[in-house]
């Protein structure tokens, strides 16, 4: 069974000319469901929206949590999905070769538009994941099903570092709201929270600081903490590294240079210079991220305590404040003539 079944139901995400799903495009919207929206929902969850689906007498219109819940998981199922089927539905295969359909009144769009109508669903679709994610955190007490979720393995994937959406690292770093950019720089962040974020930070504060992350119980001072100068100095020192490491990418022929001007024109011509641009760019990253961490190290030294951000105050990386200087008292002496 799939959570998506029906023209019309594709018909509401993706603008189509068609009275049943082709093939391809079915292929394709089962293979969405079956790996990014399976590993999102988890087990359970996804068996219980499928029930509720299945029903004789569900209305995926009605206002209820499991339409709903429904609506938010087919959007990205129709747009991704499309997305992926298109090169395969523009093809027809028998046993005579490979076809592409042309007659007197229609024939194969041009590269550039499929191209287009591709980039466009999938930025869609990504968007469309984000916005799930965030309604099962938002709704996560609505249900048992959805508490449950929110306790998996599904509901805690997402909030296994100290950056939990896309949203939340747009704040401090202009990614364009792109999900895959954010998935991208995953290796990289985390990479920086074992070793720099460890080493300012000690490591009790900052496990301290994952699992009320992981749990959804930030005390007040340490979600201050992380809004005022941990994430902003992550997300500096995520993108001055990650500029570089993403620059190429390990394929399985070897490694590839994946900087690019991005048009239709020539979209693997680098424009010129660009290097440079690129190198200051992860310099002012880079310099942005340590300023940050300075202050952190100022701040935590300010103000922890046994009481107050006492894993750090008992860690290696606490350095007490210096005392104040003494005032030297300078004795007047007055002559009376």
């Amino acid at each position: 069974m799939a959570l998506l079944n029906t023209p019309a139901e594709l018909k509401q995400y993706v603008s189509l000319d068609v009275s049943q799903v082709p093939p391809a495009l079915a292929l394709a919207l089962r293979e969405v469901e079956n790996t990014t929206l399976a590993l999102m929902l988890g087990k359970d969850l996804r068996a219980w929206l499928q029930a509720q689906y299945d029903a004789p007498d569900f209305s995926p219109t009605a206002d209820s949590l499991a339409a709903e819940l429904l609506r938010r998981v087919q959007r990205p199922i129709a747009r991704l999905g499309v997305a992926a089927g298109l090169a395969e539905h523009q093809v027809s295969i028998d046993n005579t070769g490979i076809h592409i359909l042309t007659t007197e009144t229609s024939k194969t769009a041009f590269q550039w538009q499929t191209n287009q109508l591709r980039t466009q669903l999938e930025q869609r679709g990504q968007g469309d994941l984000d916005a799930l994610v965030q309604w099962l955190e938002e709704n996560r007490d609505a249900s048992d099903e959805l508490r449950a979720w929110a306790a998996s393995e599904a509901g805690q994937r997402h909030r296994r570092e100290l950056f939990t959406s896309t949203a939340d690292f747009q704040q401090y770093e202009n990614i364009s709201a792109a999900r895959p950019v954010f998935l991208a720089l995953g290796p990289v962040r985390r990479r920086l929270e074992a070793f720099e974020l460890a080493r300012v930070l000690g490591p009790d504060l900052l496990q301290e600081l994952r699992e009320q992350v992981r749990a959804r119980n930030l005390s007040l001072d340490n979600q201050h903490l992380l809004r005022t100068y941990v994430l902003p100095a992550l997300a500096s020192l995520t993108v001055g590294h990650a500029i570089v490491e993403l620059g190429l990418k390990l394929t399985g022929d070897g490694i590839e240079l994946m900087v690019a001007r991005l048009d239709d024109s020539n979209s693997k011509e680098a424009d010129a210079g660009l290097d440079q641009l690129m190198a200051k760019r992860s310099l002012e990253a880079l310099a942005t991220g340590a300023r940050y961490l300075r202050q952190l190290t100022r701040y935590l030294d300010r103000t922890a305590s046994a009481t107050r951000f006492a894993p750090y105050f008992h860690s290696a990386a606490y350095t007490a404040p210096a005392p104040p200087a003494a005032r030297a008292l300078t004795a007047k002496t007055f002559r009376f003539c």
